[in-house]
Formats: structure tokens, C-alpha cells, sequence
């Protein structure tokens, strides 16, 4: 018994079911692929910042020279673009209190901003992994469904009848599973890994906060 014999030998409904789990998966895979490479580029990014500031002590005065690919869109890249572009608000306020408040309210407000963009595509995975085993589950039950209608068309029950049928439709449940198995796993671990990136960037951005605050620009 192979897929093939599989689908010849399904209905239409078991065979849309098949159609429609292939697809999911495939689409969660490519998710999965682009969400990878796109937070380890992201980690690259933040990382290369940090061995840029490593030998520099007053590196939050001279943001405007850190060479760290600045056209390039990135999370770390969009906090820095971010705070030089508020260094002229900054010079017209005396007051390290209201200097403060602006780099605190903007920052926060790009950090959310970031946090919906490394969230983006989530929701796909998240509604595969919730989904395919239902569908893969109504297959199975259509599959047995059919089945059992074709042994009771035959007048004739044994195990050898009984066993072929409900063994294929059984596959529907178990790719649904497999769908929604990689799916769920990669959900939760680009979850943790973009909180801590996120957690990364709001200490950069309380720490830039801090520096600039107290600085006479």
C-alpha cells in the first residue's frame, strides 16, 4: 500500500484532505525556513553591534559612526536609526528628565514596532498546528465512513475486508499530525528566541536611554 494506491483508491473528500494537508505543510515549512534565517541574520546584526561597542566607551555619542550596515533593514539597525534621528530633538531640551521621557517614549514605540514585525507569519504556524490534526482527523473519519459503506454495499465482513479501508484512512490522521507536529515545535521556539531578542534590545534601548539622557548635546 502506497500513496499513490491511496489516492486512487480515496474519494474526493478524503483526497481534498490529503490536497489540503500537503499544502499546509508545505506552507509551515517555509515559514519555519524564512523565520529561521530571519532571526539568525537578526542575531548576526545584533551581535556584530556588540563587538562594535565592546572597545568603546563613549560609543553612545558617536552612534552616527558605528559601521553596522545602517541600510540594511534590521531590528538593531531600527533602534539606531531611530536614536539619531532624535539626537537634534534632543539638543533643544535642557532638561535630562525630558530628554529621558523622548527617548522612552520613542524607543518603546519602535520596540513595539519590531516586536509585530519578528511576530509576523506566527499566526500561520500557530493555526497548522491547531488545524491539521482536525482535518487530518474529519479525513479519517470520512475515510472510515466510506469504507464501512462499501463493506456494507459488499455484504461480506472479515478482516482482511475491513482492514485495507480503514488502514488508509487512518494515513489522513497521521499526516495531519505530521503537519501540525513541526509546525507547533518551531511555533514555540521562534517565540522564545524573538522575547529574547526583544529582551536584548530593550536593555540597548534603556541603556542608550540613560547615556543620552545625561549627556549635553
Amino acid at each position: 500500500m502506497n500513496f499513490l494506491s491511496i489516492w486512487q483508491q480515496g474519494d474526493a473528500i478524503v483526497n481534498l484532505v490529503f490536497i489540503i494537508l500537503i499544502i499546509m505543510s508545505l506552507l509551515s515549512w517555509y515559514v519555519i525556513f524564512y523565520k529561521a534565517l530571519k532571526l539568525q541574520k537578526e542575531y548576526g546584526f545584533y551581535k556584530n553591534f556588540c563587538r562594535e561597542i565592546s572597545n568603546q566607551k563613549e560609543w553612545f555619542l558617536n552612534i552616527d559612526n558605528i559601521q553596522l550596515s545602517l541600510n540594511s533593514l534590521g531590528s538593531t539597525q531600527l533602534i539606531l536609526k531611530k536614536v539619531i534621528s532624535l539626537k537634534t530633538t534632543l539638543e533643544n531640551y535642557k532638561s535630562h528628565e525630558a530628554k529621558k521621557e523622548i527617548l522612552t517614549m520613542h524607543l518603546t514605540q519602535t520596540l513595539d514596532e519590531i516586536r509585530f514585525w519578528l511576530d509576523r507569519g506566527l499566526t500561520i504556524l500557530a493555526s497548522i498546528g491547531s488545524i491539521a490534526p482536525f482535518v487530518g482527523l474529519f479525513g479519517t473519519v470520512w475515510g472510515i465512513y466510506h469504507a464501512l459503506s462499501k463493506i456494507s454495499a459488499q455484504g461480506s465482513v472479515g478482516l482482511n475486508v475491513v482492514a485495507g479501508p480503514i488502514a488508509e484512512a487512518l494515513i489522513a490522521t497521521a499526516i495531519g499530525l505530521a503537519t501540525a507536529i513541526p509546525a507547533v515545535l518551531a511555533y514555540n521556539s521562534i517565540i522564545r528566541y524573538n522575547r529574547l531578542l526583544i529582551q536584548n534590545l530593550r536593555h540597548l534601548a534603556e541603556q542608550i536611554t540613560v547615556y543620552l539622557s545625561n549627556q549635553n548635546l
